[in-house]
C-alpha cells in the first residue's frame, strides 16, 4: 500500500469538494433524506473533507452518529477541523480506512 495511487484526489486540491456550486447542484440532505435519519449510524466511505458527512451528523442529530472513513488521513484531519468546536462534532467519528484490517 506504500505505492502512489493516481487515482486519488491530493488533499491539497480537497477545497473543491466544499464549493458553493457542488451543494446547489448534489443538495446532499435531499438526495439522503429518504435513507438517513435521525438516530441512525451511518457510514460515509470515502469521505474525503466531509461534504455529506456533515450533513449526515446534522440528519442523525444527537442520538445519531456517523462514521467517516477515508483513507488519507489528511482528509480526515480536513473534516476534523471543520466540526471542531460544533455541535456535531460529537456525532462524527473519523475513522482512517488504513488503520481497518
Amino acid at each position: 500500500m506504500g505505492e502512489k495511487n493516481e487515482h486519488v484526489c491530493p488533499v491539497e486540491k480537497a477545497g473543491g469538494f466544499d464549493s458553493g456550486i457542488r451543494k446547489l447542484l448534489q443538495r446532499p440532505k435531499k438526495n439522503l433524506g429518504n435513507y438517513v435519519e435521525s438516530g441512525m449510524t451511518v457510514l460515509d466511505l470515502g469521505c474525503g473533507p466531509g461534504f455529506f458527512s456533515v450533513e449526515m451528523a446534522e440528519m442523525v442529530g444527537a442520538s445519531g452518529k456517523v462514521i467517516a472513513v477515508d483513507m488519507q488521513e489528511g482528509m480526515l484531519r480536513k473534516l476534523e477541523s471543520k466540526i471542531q468546536g460544533t455541535e456535531i462534532e460529537n456525532e462524527l467519528n473519523c475513522i482512517n480506512a488504513m488503520w481497518i484490517k
